[in-house]
């Protein structure tokens, strides 16, 4: 066999093999002899075929198995010979037979890219100390009291923060154009109503009706609809008062808490968490874009393209999720396609900067630190451990858990690492 390799852009590699005719010969014989044992012809039991007969009849599936058989094989005795680590599948092509009857092909293989790390150790980050104020707890104490609300039935006009329990459509040319909405909650204000529609029920009493005038935004998901000037036709069904809770011990109850400090207490540990753990965030944000100014290399592109279809129908679902339609998507689709894929560059370049350092310290992943990663998902679905586990054992994602947890564990080492700066206080 012979093999010969080229340097393409980047960390392709392009592989030119060459399979002589005598191992073609050879593995075709192989593969009539495993036809004729189940070959079925007319007029010949199974097994009973002659030879000559079954090649002239399985001829095209006899080369194909061979292909299939040979092309894997040769391709990876070309990696060997050629000392190359590949990091994504290859692409074949130029399949042919030479006028010698040897089996030519083409391989086009990402490989590891050629690193040469950078200082990684005493990186400057900034730090500051974390501390609740009044006016966040203050803010967490009204969400808390709006999710416990009371809702009292009211027999008046309804006013600014009431709610109005309507039966509600939408009319366009006097057709209803979405699903009628039975026993909606409208909140009598504009900016947290539908489309700005509860502004328009202040003043509305039990039994009224009202049509509202309403212009759907560009973004509305049915997009025959967007932008287009419509009715919503409205009954106000029941009228209810919004009741919040004093901040007092009986509240505290309600949140199964003794006394309003015990309340406090809690939000303010809660609050002071999160700010820790997004500060956390931030400085590793801090890390990374250093590591990724300071090291400058082709990355595979295979892999790039992969990161970018990823994030990309990540990034379309979300926004269908927030109610925009296809052919808004559609358009912008361009506009966001350079912003994706820089950001899929950056992550998959940062995943060999991180695996050269973890390379360079040894960090590895212990199987403990897999099963504690996986018993944590299984609680947070309330999920069996050991169910969670034989999931991802019979899927196959064992190693993507690992590798994770390895760049997690590499990017803490360097923080670990980093010269922290004093900052101000958040």
């Amino acid at each position: 066999m012979k093999t010969k390799m080229k340097k393409l852009n980047g960390t392709a590699r392009e592989f030119l093999v060459e399979i002589p005719k005598k191992i073609i010969d050879e593995t075709l014989e192989q593969v009539y002899s495993d036809i004729k044992k189940s070959a079925k012809i007319d007029g010949f039991r199974p097994g009973k075929v002659p030879m000559d007969i079954v090649k002239n009849n399985y001829k095209g599936e006899a080369d194909d198995e061979m292909r299939k058989i040979l092309i894997p094989e040769a391709y990876q005795k070309a990696l060997i010979e050629h000392e190359i680590n590949p990091v994504s599948y290859p692409d074949v092509s130029d399949v042919a037979v030479d006028a010698k009857g040897a089996l030519m092909f083409k391989a086009v293989v990402d490989v590891h890219p050629e690193i040469s790390l950078k200082k990684y150790k005493g990186l400057k980050v900034n730090v500051s100390k974390v501390s609740v104020s009044d006016k966040e707890l203050e803010e967490t104490l009204d969400r808390l009291r709006n999710i416990n609300a009371e809702f009292i039935d009211v027999n008046r006009p309804l006013k600014k923060g009431d709610f109005g329990i309507c039966d509600a459509a939408m009319i366009l040319d006097g057709k209803v154009i979405s699903q009628k909405r039975d026993n909606m909650w409208i909140e009598v204000d504009k900016e947290a109503s539908l489309f700005g529609v509860g502004e328009k029920l202040e003043g509305l009493k039990k039994g009224d009706k009202k049509e509202i005038m309403v212009t759907l935004p560009e973004t509305y998901q049915d997009e025959k609809y967007a932008g287009k000037e419509v009715v919503m036709d409205v009954e106000v069904k029941e009228t209810k008062e919004k009741k919040l809770s004093e901040l007092n011990d009986e509240f505290a109850v309600k949140l199964g808490k003794k006394t309003m400090k015990e309340v406090n207490d809690e939000i303010k540990d809660q609050l002071l968490q999160k700010k820790e753990h997004d500060f956390k965030i931030n400085m590793k944000t801090e890390i990374m874009d250093q590591l990724l100014k300071s090291h400058s290399f082709d990355v595979p592109q295979g892999m790039v393209k992969r990161q970018q279809k990823v994030l990309t129908e990540r990034a379309e679902n979300d926004l269908l999720k927030k109610g925009v339609n296809q052919k808004a998507i559609e358009e912008n689709r361009e506009k966001l396609s350079g912003k994706i894929y820089t950001e899929a560059e950056n992550k998959i370049r940062l995943y060999f900067i991180l695996d050269a350092i973890a390379t360079e310290e040894k960090i590895e992943i212990a199987d403990k630190e897999v099963e504690d990663w996986i018993k944590t998902l299984a609680a947070s679905y309330n999920r069996q451990f050991d169910e969670v586990k034989k999931y991802y054992e019979e899927n196959n994602l064992i190693g993507g858990v690992m590798e994770e947890l390895r760049e997690e564990k590499t990017l803490d080492f360097v923080l670990g690492e980093a010269n922290k700066v004093e900052g101000k206080s958040k």
